[in-house]
């Protein structure tokens, strides 16, 4: 499109955002990132463990839209205070984030229609709507916007609004004004969440993926190395691993999700281990519609049988 910066665009889809349910948005630019830790990450066990992850577009957001401009980036929360993992005596721990719906269906959902509402908005307006799936830095972008910084467990951190929260992106064809960078981190002398890490996984502002748990009981079917297998069944997480987040002191009084939306208790959360589902037919029905439809059967059975105690012989 023309090179004049919309600053009134700007002010209607930030409202526009904000009224589906995005507690922050920020506007960043789409220039190339010069990541350096990225390539450090990959060539230290990310690149085997997350292929996807070594895609040459991940670093130029302007390679996932033809001619685009400028990044529209939303944080929206989704944790619960009553929503606990592990809160019913005797359950097991799956993280927040996959409790309730899938959240790429709601965000997509939302950014898809503020998209189509745009284009009705500004004619010869183009965007793509990016949720975790494409070959984007997220949590780079939502710096670039503003939003926050990433603190030293990697996650965003969106200064008092905490770390429980999805970041959706809606890549844009024009130019806007962009919003001030956030620049360093407010994590202070705070090794809170290095020191709750159950696997040392976590060293300052990096994360290595071959000892975190959700590698492996969401991410990869692979074995875990022993340390990591031990830790699983200590700390009961079989999907997923929110200690670093829960420790975290921006996260003591932080934005909460939707409660009509977010955190809506099944089975999985509420039974014993011993009688959690064991077959198919059974994860499939109570996995439907959720993110954890990503894990297979399978891997959830081993899962299961990585975490519960082997039975008294």
């Amino acid at each position: 499109m023309d090179g004049a910066v919309d600053a009134g665009l700007k002010d209607w889809l930030k409202a526009e955002a904000e009224a589906l349910g995005f507690a922050h948005v920020g506007f960043a630019g789409c220039e190339p990132f010069k990541d350096g830790h990225l390539q450090e990450w990959l060539e230290g066990g990310g690149r085997e463990l997350f292929p996807y992850l070594a895609a040459p577009e991940l670093l130029d957001p302007a390679r996932l839209l033809a001619g685009a401009e400028t990044a529209l980036v939303g944080f929206f929360p989704y944790a619960r205070p009553d929503a606990v993992p592990g809160m019913v005596p005797g359950s097991l721990k799956l993280s927040r984030y996959v409790w309730g719906p899938d959240y790429h269906m709601v965000m997509k959902a939302r950014l898809q229609r503020l998209l189509a509402s745009a284009k009705s908005h500004r004619p010869g307006l183009e965007g793509r709507v990016c949720v975790d799936t494409a070959p984007l830095l997220e949590r780079q972008l939502a710096v670039r916007a503003g939003l926050g910084w990433q603190g030293r467990h990697t996650l965003l951190i969106a200064g008092k609004g905490g770390s429980w929260g999805f970041i959706g992106v809606l890549l844009l064809n024009v130019r806007l004004p962009l919003d001030k960078p956030f620049q360093g981190h407010r994590c202070g002398s705070c090794r809170a969440c290095l020191d709750a890490c159950p696997t040392g996984a976590l060293s300052p502002f990096r994360l290595d993926p071959a000892l975190c748990l959700t590698t492996y009981n969401l991410e990869t079917e692979r074995e875990p190395p022993g340390n990591v297998l031990e830790a699983m069944r200590e700390t009961t997480w079989i999907a997923g691993c929110d200690r670093c987040q829960e420790v975290c002191p921006w996260n003591r009084t932080p934005l909460w999700g939707d409660a009509k939306l977010w955190g809506g208790a099944s089975p999985l959360h509420t039974l014993p281990a011993e009688e959690l589902p064991r077959g198919t037919a059974q994860w499939k029905k109570l996995t439907r519609r959720t993110a954890l439809r990503r894990v297979r059967h399978r891997h959830w059975i081993a899962n299961l049988g990585r975490v519960l105690p082997e039975p008294e012989k």
